[in-house]
């Protein structure tokens, strides 16, 4: 958008609040593609959506106040600065609902395969029959000894 170091124009705030609304709505699909489960569409649009984050980094200096804007109306970059923080801030919520969202399913994911893994240890343990003799647990590929 914009060299580094140099002012921002009143223009390039408003192509980073655009941007910031296009990072908006890229969450959005994030959430919607990662409940569905569709991990295909998620990772193809994580490429855009570094490309978005990437682009609003320029703005970074002049929301933080470290670089200056250009005086073309005061009130109007002012607006234009707090419009693009308050898309950031939902930005921030929506990807901080999203990480919870991949946190929850590793963790039912781990879980799931816990179970499966206990499960199979304990088909494969050593018990004895009715009439003392060991009986060997089922395991694929293999018959019960009674």
């Amino acid at each position: 958008m914009n060299q580094p170091g140099s002012p921002l124009s009143a223009d390039a705030l408003r192509e980073g609040l655009h941007k910031a609304s296009a990072l908006e709505a890229l969450l959005q699909e994030e959430f919607a593609l990662l409940k569905a489960g569709d991990l295909d569409n998620f990772e193809s649009l994580q490429a855009k959506k570094n490309e978005t984050l990437e682009s609003l980094s320029s703005l970074l200096p002049a929301l933080t106040a470290d670089q200056p804007v250009m005086d073309q109306d005061n009130d109007s970059t002012a607006t234009l600065i707090q419009e693009i923080k308050v898309v950031l801030a939902t930005c921030r919520d929506a990807h901080l609902k999203n990480a919870m969202l991949i946190d929850r399913k590793i963790e039912a994911t781990r879980s799931a395969l816990e179970v499966l893994r206990s499960s199979r240890s304990a088909d494969t343990g050593e018990t004895y029959d009715k009439l003392g003799r060991i009986k060997r647990g089922y395991s694929p590929g293999r018959q019960a000894d009674v």
